[in-house]
């Protein structure tokens, strides 16, 4: 039954975030037939992020409370309807009320899922479920933007919104039809009524945090300014940068399942600061760089060395709110990450302005070293100290 659950679940969130990543890129290009300016299409961004930050924090624990399907075909159902809704929109005030929808679907679907795959995973086994879901994860959102590139090309950007509503009917569908419910344990409602906060005061978990803080600078960087690097210091082509951001996430997905497995067999904290550490060198020498293939490489490294410590960094998180709270975990993990992707393009473009843009490398890549340097032992106490988990914890305060 696990099994065939992982299955239902990673096909669900395959097809639906391949269904966002054929719409989301391609966005700023739409609306601006409608008039919309260039600050008007980001602040669409900002909203989408603003209102996906904001839930985060409230969703997972609130589905630690009822039932995590209910949140899951809700998430699903919001993606369906602002698909739809874009179709017949064409003011700013309307696409910024989609990007609302847009993004509370985004919020409550991914971290859901993840609280759901570790509900379900045997114990010893977090890091092979974990890399299944995160494949299907990442495979949706490497696909999607080359298939709705090609869309968009042959037929409109109203035929991408309408593939991504039968994506997410389909998803709606067979998560309603086959997915099947999963409570919490009998009187873990109180604990995880409060394991927000539980989260936050325990420290081995802000390593986690902190991990998942560094992976999305760095995801800053490699969407953001690796883009403004290859086309205006560097003589590449649309096709080549493309190809650049691609290979980051193809390389990351395909190394999600084995070294989820990996991450089962070995220290897991060891893992993510190996791979967190390979990653921040990597991003020092994008400035290096003199041509495609060198990017290429670099870019390469950037996403063998997340796919490695991905996993295990999810494994860890699973480990630690075994019991209860694996709802509060994953959005916490989601939140800290959409700091990161706040945070990120912001300072990176000041120092950019300020200096240049492989100044901007170089700081995100120390910056990250720093970062994995100070949570490392953090993140090894929860292997070396079980007895520090979440669930004693919670189970603590529950008693208190």
């Amino acid at each position: 039954m696990p099994q065939r659950t992982l299955f239902i679940l990673s096909l669900a969130v395959f097809v639906t975030m391949m269904g966002n990543s054929m719409v989301i890129p391609f966005l700023p290009l739409y609306v601006q037939q409608f008039g919309v300016s260039e600050f008007g299409a980001g602040l669409l961004f900002s909203v989408h992020a603003a209102t996906r930050t904001i839930i985060l924090p409230f969703i997972g624990t609130l589905s630690d409370r009822w039932e995590r399907k209910t949140f899951l075909l809700a998430g699903v159902l919001c993606y369906t309807l602002s698909s739809l809704a874009y179709i017949p929109a064409g003011a700013l005030w309307s696409f910024i009320l989609i990007m609302v929808v847009h993004g509370i679907a985004t919020a409550v679907v991914h971290p859901i899922a993840m609280a759901y795959v570790g509900d379900l995973a045997p114990k010893g086994q977090e890091g092979k479920y974990s890399g299944y879901i995160n494949t299907a994860l990442l495979g949706g959102i490497g696909g999607g933007p080359l298939i709705g590139g090609v869309l968009k090309d042959i037929f409109s950007m109203r035929t991408n919104f309408i593939v991504m509503a039968l994506l997410s009917i389909f998803a709606l569908v067979l998560l309603a039809s086959f997915l099947p419910t999963v409570r919490t344990r009998k009187g873990a409602t109180r604990a995880a009524s409060a394991s927000l906060w539980t989260l936050l005061a325990v420290r081995q978990v802000v390593g986690i945090a902190g991990f998942r803080f560094s992976y999305a600078l760095t995801n800053a960087l490699t969407w953001v300014f690796l883009p403004l690097m290859a086309t205006h210091l560097l003589p590449l082509t649309t096709t080549q940068v493309g190809v650049l951001i691609s290979v980051n996430v193809i390389v990351s997905t395909l190394l999600q399942a084995p070294c989820g497995r990996l991450a089962d067999r070995m220290d897991k904290a060891h893992l993510v600061g190996i791979g967190g550490l390979l990653s921040a060198i990597a991003v020092c020498g994008f400035p290096w760089a003199t041509g495609f293939w060198q990017l290429f490489l670099f870019n390469l490294l950037v996403g063998a060395a997340y796919g490695l410590a991905f996993p295990a960094h999810l494994a860890l998180a699973m480990e630690n709110a075994r019991g209860s709270g694996m709802g509060a975990m994953m959005s916490l993990l989601m939140f800290a990450h959409g700091l990161g992707m706040m945070i990120g393009p912001v300072l990176f473009g000041a120092i950019a302005r300020h200096w240049s843009l492989g100044s901007a490398f170089w700081s995100g890549g120390v910056l990250n070293i720093v970062i994995i340097v100070l949570c490392y032992p953090l993140m090894r106490a929860i292997v070396s100290a079980p007895e520090s988990s979440v669930m004693r914890k919670q189970e603590s305060a529950v008693t208190d």
